[in-house]
């Protein structure tokens, strides 16, 4: 009896001990498998930084500009031309756009540029100008160039030069090729920013000016050929200077008027497109940051913080490279900046402003 009181309670003794070591490997396994538990038993879940990756696709900052390594130090003093921040640009894969040094920038200064180059003011559309605007229901092409679509339409990139008339230049543009595209001309005729320039009563001359009352210009007066009133605001001083309105052209025959009609704000990415493929450029208002003086090639998209005021240029079309969509716009700072003249922006995102002041009018034919 004896014997077996003490074989049955060392079976009971090894149970027990084999229930411990049971216990303690659900227990490791637990925290192996999940880190740590909750007092109730269940899993923690760890916090999970939220995913940036909408619909299968990694955007590289596609609506963002890309921060420069370094806070930006900058006042009216800061050289136009700025060494370190072309180094950032052009050693950054990443950013899509390279950027490079312009003679035409050479001496100037960040202080400088603001005053006499960005007085374009970008004001809230004026609530007077009728707007195209709403869903678009036609099939819009991937790419469309107004160079290729109206090759006899293709007017030359001009240089606007020490004065802050782009509003102007950008103006004369878009309605000299509508003119072209409107009356399916072999050749075009280019039309007269000085004459804005001077004219223009409701603009500043060299000093900006404003998109809508442009439009109300050309509408009401409009401009007249380049050969008839030449440019030379620009040429005259460093900061540059609006002339005299003449009465007559400069060889003394009469002034013949180039005119718009029906002069609109266009609204959405969509209509802007319509608006290109159907009648030609269109005028678009942006801010310039400073890193846009020194664009070279590619798809721009601002990366320095520091904005210097408002440009105006016109869009003639889109594309996209390397699945980055763009517009392709024309400057007025001669072929010797950017891509001979032209650059390339993004699309669909506003970058800088692009698709926010977007005018144009018929031509009055």
């Amino acid at each position: 009896m004896a014997t077996s009181a003490i074989i049955r309670k060392s079976a009971l003794h090894l149970f027990l001990l084999a229930c411990i070591v049971a216990l303690c490997y659900l227990s490791l396994s637990a925290t192996t498998i999940y880190g740590r538990t909750q007092k109730n038993g269940k899993p923690a879940s760890k916090k999970t930084k939220p995913s940036h990756n909408h619909g299968g696709q990694h955007h590289n900052n596609s609506t963002r500009p890309v921060k420069p390594h370094k806070p930006e130090v900058v006042n009216g003093t800061t050289p136009a031309n700025d060494d370190d921040l072309i180094e950032r640009i052009n050693t950054n894969h990443t950013i899509g756009w390279k950027a490079t040094k312009y003679a035409r920038f050479e001496n100037m200064t960040i202080g400088h540029l603001r005053n006499s180059l960005f007085g374009l003011s970008l004001l809230p559309n004026d609530p007077d100008t009728p707007r195209i605007e709403g869903e678009v229901r036609v099939q819009l092409p991937a790419s469309f160039d107004a160079r290729t679509a109206w090759p006899r339409c293709v007017l030359p990139i001009r240089d606007q030069q020490s004065c802050g008339a782009c509003w102007a230049f950008s103006s004369a543009y878009v309605l000299a090729q509508r003119y072209c595209v409107a009356t399916g001309a072999n050749s075009y005729t280019v039309l007269s920013p000085e004459y804005q320039v001077d004219c223009d009563s409701l603009e500043r001359g060299c000093q900006g000016g404003y998109l809508s009352s442009t439009w109300r210009f050309l509408t009401n007066t409009g401009t007249v050929p380049d050969t008839c009133i030449p440019y030379v605001s620009g040429r005259t001083t460093s900061a540059g200077s609006a002339q005299s309105c003449q009465s007559q052209c400069k060889d003394g025959s009469a002034l013949r008027f180039y005119k718009a009609k029906s002069a609109s704000i266009i609204r959405g990415v969509d209509q802007i497109k319509i608006a290109i493929m159907t009648y030609g450029s269109v005028q678009a208002g942006f801010t310039v940051y400073r890193d846009f003086l020194n664009y070279k090639s590619g798809v721009y998209k601002h990366v320095s913080t520091t904005a210097l005021g408002g440009h105006a240029v016109a869009l003639i079309g889109w594309g996209s490279e390397n699945g980055t969509p763009y517009w392709i716009a024309v400057n007025s700072w001669s072929t010797n900046w950017g891509e001979r003249g032209y650059f390339r922006i993004a699309l669909g995102s506003n970058e800088s402003g692009i698709e926010s002041q977007v005018y144009a009018g018929l031509a009055n034919v």
